[in-house]
């Protein structure tokens, strides 16, 4: 076969690669051919994502500031948090911006820009960085994905700032924004508590034409009396091709996203993850839902529905969420949907916690007093602070045992032996069981009777039956491979279906087969049960 360089001219090959977006396709596209390969990867492929640290990514952005055809080709970039504390706490995941920094090519890296930095950078400093940073940013043509992960918000609040220059090519589809401005803690350097939120910047709020939103933001977190949340609200109404919106509102008091519900059309949306301190009456959440039937993923925060979740409707309902595969909330949340039509096409829920007794005015605390068009009467809820007898978990239970989830196979839930006994004896069908146990490290002979009730069960993940060094705060936890030898070997006998024992960050595969147990430890991804060529088969002792 004639070399492609032959066939078509170096331009228009570069052109091509420069369509693709995906670094896999652009690989996959390299690995075809070895003159395709040398223009692909070393001119391409290395600049389609950056995952980096503002203030020690100067001549990176000089570079980029100056490349225009080169800034073209970068798709992602990640500005990541200075120290990992800044924003890894709450109850806000930090998945992402706990990943390693993607080193950028070595050519691009001046002098002593790859070492640590001590302390944090002044604001002077961090001005100028930014400075350099939307200089770079305006030359990204192609960007479709950015994340800011760095507390503060960016400190150029003006026309020509950030926001504005990552909206102007109109190429951005993904947003990915972490909002926790100094002014909400308490170590605040100087110059950084004036920082402005992003929550009312006007650049962010007027950013338009995005796919996937994702928003953390603690602008709210503060003492007032009344949480205005209209700048967000009319981002997100404003952005009508939204598949994928994650919102997470931090306050010290209640807020209601019922005006947002009312008011969004969002025809394209597949997954919707609404947590925090946030409120919502059923039926504007009941019209959103009927109005938005493409959802396949649904996360719920606690005081969405709220204290109404009994109410049922009054006559047979609709089918309500027709495509709903995964849904994570709590019991009562399950309960309400599944009584208003919901369900049918579920193969994943998580979030449940099974709790005996609860406490009714913690379970709802500060669900406001919003007035309900559907509400008979007062919705009265027990201001007592004495436990008393779980009014959801009979209910929920029920549901397990009926078929009115016919597709469910993975179940995630909190509790003890006792709520993973009730469970397995609901809905002995598992085949993936997550289960957070409140007891830590070493129980899980009180735990191997249920998980044996499981014929199916070919994954657990159930770190707090393992021993580890889960008290690392900003890092996930260890396991002591040798110490836990043992208990694989319990578990892989106790239920003859299991593939795979699943931790935070890393897998047990089981090698099942003649008369000895192996497995092997491997990254996500890889559930394959053959043993691969150069990998540490163990067995035990």
């Amino acid at each position: 076969m004639s070399a492609i360089t032959n066939i078509l001219p170096i331009e228009t090959l570069h052109e091509v690669v420069s369509s693709l977006d995906s670094p896999s396709d652009v690989l996959s596209f390299g690995l075809s051919n070895k003159a395709v390969a040398d223009i692909a990867i070393p001119r391409h492929l290395k600049f389609r994502v950056f995952r980096v640290r503002i203030s020690r990514s100067a001549s990176l952005w000089r570079f980029f500031a100056q490349a225009y055809l080169t800034a073209g080709e970068v798709r992602e970039l990640d500005i990541l948090p200075e120290h990992i504390s800044d924003v890894c706490h709450g109850d806000y995941g930090p998945d992402r911006w706990m990943a390693e920094p993607l080193v950028p090519p070595k050519e691009l890296v001046g002098e002593g820009q790859a070492q640590q930095l001590s302390g944090r950078p002044s604001f002077e400093q961090t001005r100028e960085d930014e400075l350099l940073l939307i200089d770079a940013v305006k030359r990204m043509k192609n960007l479709r994905r950015f994340g800011w992960y760095r507390s503060p918000p960016p400190v150029i609040v003006e026309r020509d700032d950030l926001w504005h220059a990552l909206g102007s090519p109109g190429s951005l589809e993904e947003l990915d924004v972490v909002d926790e401005p100094f002014s909400v803690l308490t170590h605040a350097p100087a110059g950084y508590i004036a920082v402005k939120p992003l929550a009312s910047t006007e650049t962010f709020l007027g950013l338009r034409g995005l796919r996937n939103l994702s928003i953390c933001t603690h602008a709210y977190d503060q003492t007032q009396d009344k949480v205005d949340v209209t700048g967000i609200i009319g981002m997100l109404v404003g952005n009508k091709d939204l598949e994928k919106l994650h919102l997470h509102l931090k306050s010290p008091i209640t807020m209601s996203i019922t005006p947002l519900l009312i008011s969004a059309q969002w025809n394209r949306l597949c997954n919707l993850n609404i947590s925090g301190r946030v409120h919502c009456i059923p039926s504007a959440l009941l019209v959103f839902l009927h109005a938005h039937p493409l959802i396949e993923e649904l996360v719920l925060a606690p005081l969405v529905v709220g204290k109404r979740w009994f109410q049922k409707p009054k006559n047979p309902p609709p089918v309500l969420l027709p495509h709903l595969r995964r849904l994570q909330c709590k019991a009562f949340h399950v309960i309400w949907l599944v009584e208003h039509g919901a369900g049918a096409g579920l193969t994943e829920l998580t979030g449940i916690s099974l709790a005996k007794k609860v406490i009714m005015n913690g379970v709802f605390f500060d669900d406001p007093d919003e007035v309900d068009e559907n509400d008979e009467g007062e919705v009265e809820l027990d201001q007592s602070g004495e436990e008393l007898s779980s009014p959801f978990r009979g209910p929920f239970l029920d549901i397990l045992k009926s078929d009115r989830l016919p597709l469910l196979t993975k179940i995630g839930a909190r509790g003890n032996q006792d709520d993973l006994r009730d469970v397995v004896a609901a809905f002995p069908h598992i085949r993936e069981l997550s289960f957070d146990s409140w007891v830590y490290q070493g129980e899980l002979d009180k735990y191997l009777p249920h998980l044996a009730s499981l014929p199916l069960l070919t994954v657990l993940k159930a770190p707090s039956l393992f021993e580890s060094d889960r008290y690392n705060l900003y890092k996930y936890p260890k396991y002591d491979l040798v110490g836990n030898i043992a208990r694989v070997c319990k578990l892989a006998k106790a239920c003859p279906a299991l593939q795979r024992i699943v931790f935070e960050n890393i897998q047990i595969v089981l090698l099942r087969g003649g008369d000895e147990l192996k497995w092997v430890f491997r990254k996500f991804g890889d559930a394959e049960p053959v043993a691969r060529e150069g990998e540490d088969v163990r067995c035990a002792e």
